[in-house]
């Protein structure tokens, strides 16, 4: 079932239930004071036999009944109707039985109707008050019942008409019941318009832009809401167009994950095939007997050796770099003196490279928050770096510097080998890029260097940038906070 028919069922069963709650109240009410189930007609009777009589219904009674108490013959006079007419002066009825007969009745009213209802002989006028149909209008009156000198039954009947609800209701009921079904149909038709206009308009804009998404269309824009939309149905869209746009983010970066993918097997499979493609060849030298000589068969292993190892810490490297990618590597993080972690790092590489020159410049103690191995690893790549890339002509020098700003510190690993050309800095972090154009090993590099230095400075929460220019030197920069 629709939004719309939930609505519409819950507007017309608010309706029935309210006016047969109200109803029901109303004949529990009536039937606990009166013992009588009501209808319209009881409930008018009920009503005006409680009310007090007008000044005009009283004089007019009291005087009539002075008359049937004492000379009721006096009735029967043809002086009497004279008198009857001054009294319905007073927008007053009269009727005057004798027996069965209606002796006089005032001319608004009908005599067979009131032959048909007039009220029952009580001789002990205990019951006084009631209403009257007379031809379909409602009378209310006060009797008095006597006995006329022959002892005839006779009555007296003081009627006032009034504008009762019960008259209107039989002349202008139909009217009344088809003028609110009407207005009723009206009203839920219009709240059901604007239900419809607020929340299932909306609603199925928002269905259809998610049949286009689903087939495929994710830059079909949400549809612009009126201003009297729902505020949930608003919040809906809202939420809505921000899952969308995250929803592209998210295919973004999962199709420049499938690039990555992609170029990293490439990479991977042309830096394992030189290697091993060398290795291959030595071997079958060897075993062509190509290398006839001792000399040459020690140049042959040694080649293959040299090439095993390169092979080994592309491998390592390769290994490290998607452990990283995947959080995979446990970082274990400690308060660390920075000059005392950076010196201890400088003696333990110079213990295996003496010929390496490097400088260590730190003008104050400062702490922060480091894994020490997995750091130790991205300072000895960026020292690693600067050797593979430094100049034939001039000795290299590397400088390592700490420098604090306010709450950080920049961590500056600097040279000045050949640097990096400008259109070359922005890829330098990629992983398997060596700034080389036809990405030759002449450098002995595996390309992932670098990149294994982003990744461990952002585990740390950590920045890296670089800075260089062609021939003059290159200065990598990692920013980390004071702990």
């Amino acid at each position: 079932m629709t939004i719309k028919n939930r609505f519409l069922i819950s507007y017309i069963g608010g309706i029935f239930i309210a006016s047969v709650s109200i109803l029901l109240i109303l004949c529990i009410a009536f039937y606990v004071t009166t013992g009588s189930v009501p209808t319209p007609k009881t409930l008018y009777q009920s009503f005006t036999k409680q009310r007090s009589l007008s000044p005009e219904e009283e004089l007019a009674y009291v005087e009539l009944r002075n008359i049937a108490k004492r000379t009721p013959d006096q009735l029967l006079e043809e002086a009497m109707p004279n008198k009857l007419q001054q009294l319905e002066q007073q927008s007053l009825g009269l009727v005057i039985r004798k027996g069965r007969d209606i002796l006089y009745y005032s001319e608004e009213l009908v005599e067979k109707s009131l032959t048909v209802h007039f009220p029952n002989f009580d001789s002990n006028n205990i019951e006084t008050k009631g209403t009257i149909d007379n031809a379909g209008r409602m009378f209310r009156y006060i009797k008095f019942d006597f006995y006329y000198s022959d002892q005839t039954k006779g009555s007296i009947l003081v009627l006032k008409k009034e504008n009762n609800l019960l008259e209107f209701l039989t002349r202008w009921g139909l009217l009344v019941i088809v003028l609110i079904l009407f207005v009723s149909i009206t009203g839920m038709l219009f709240l059901n318009y604007q239900i419809r206009k607020s929340i299932i308009q909306p609603i199925e804009k928002l269905g259809r832009t998610m049949s286009g998404i689903r087939d495929g269309d994710m830059m079909m824009q949400t549809a612009i809401l009126p201003e009297n939309t729902a505020k949930e149905v608003q919040q809906l869209m809202v939420n809505f167009e921000r899952m969308r746009e995250a929803l592209l983010v998210s295919i973004e970066e999962q199709q420049n994950l499938e690039n990555n993918r992609k170029e990293l097997v490439a990479s991977i499979s042309h830096d394992l095939k030189t290697p091993i493609t060398s290795i291959i060849g030595y071997v079958e030298g060897l075993q062509e007997g190509v290398a006839e000589t001792p000399e040459k068969q020690e140049k042959y292993l040694k080649t293959i050796h040299s090439k095993s190892l390169a092979l080994n810490h592309l491998i390592e490297e390769l290994f490290l770099y998607s452990k990283l990618d995947a959080e995979a590597v446990p970082f274990h993080f400690e308060r660390t003196s920075l000059p005392n972690f950076l010196a201890h790092v400088v003696e333990e590489f110079q213990l295996s490279n003496r010929q390496v020159r490097i400088d260590l410049q730190v003008s104050e103690e400062v702490h922060v928050q480091i894994d020490r191995m997995h750091m130790n690893r991205a300072i000895t790549n960026l020292i690693e770096n600067s050797i593979k890339f430094q100049k034939t002509r001039e000795p290299l020098i590397i400088v390592v510097e700490v420098i604090t700003v306010s709450r950080l510190v920049q961590l500056i690993v600097k040279d000045n080998g050949q640097g990096i050309s400008e259109e070359k800095l922005p890829y330098v972090f990629d992983h398997f890029y060596r700034g080389e154009e036809a990405r030759t090993s002449t450098t002995g590099g595996s390309g992932l260097g670098l990149a294994i230095v982003k990744q461990i400075v952002e585990k740390h929460n950590g920045q890296v940038k670089v800075q260089s220019t062609l021939d003059e030197g290159t200065s990598v920069i990692i920013v980390l906070e004071k702990a």
